[in-house]
């Protein structure tokens, strides 16, 4: 069963959600995402997770849901969540261009495996061989 950390609520405008899992690595009960009128549609299938018939999302999970609604909130979270983007990438002093290049080349490592529906990324495992493994997996 997923444990609440202690009493840990984050909060955003009007919204506050219980954290479960630990605060490096939190899950969201979806039933209390639904609860804030937010909805949960456009869920990466490796975001979420069953269990003890309970179905939580993970991390890139709420900010998909937060970004992809039409609320007041979520055009908020939008705004604050690319200003933050710019800002990161002037502190890292690189323009437009050179951002774009490197997300390209990022992509170049992710591969949506059809036959799973899951997305997938290119691992150089010792021996040099390079594999597929389900994003969310540790190697």
């Amino acid at each position: 069963m997923m444990n609440k950390v202690g009493n840990v609520r984050i909060k955003f405008g009007v919204v506050g959600l219980t954290v479960y899992g630990d605060l490096d690595e939190p899950w969201f009960d979806v039933d209390e995402v639904i609860g804030l009128g937010i909805p949960i549609d456009g869920v990466e299938f490796d975001d979420s997770k069953f269990e003890d018939e309970t179905h939580y999302i993970n991390e890139r999970g709420l900010y998909t849901v937060l970004a992809k609604g039409h609320s007041e909130l979520s055009r908020a979270w939008r705004r604050i969540i690319f200003d933050q983007l710019i800002a990161l990438r002037k502190e890292r002093r690189m323009n437009i261009e050179q951002q774009f290049e490197e997300w390209d080349h990022a992509l170049d490592d992710i591969y949506f495996d059809e036959d799973t529906g899951r997305l997938m990324r290119s691992v150089t495992v010792p021996g040099g061989d390079v594999e597929q493994v389900p994003y969310e997996e540790e190697v």
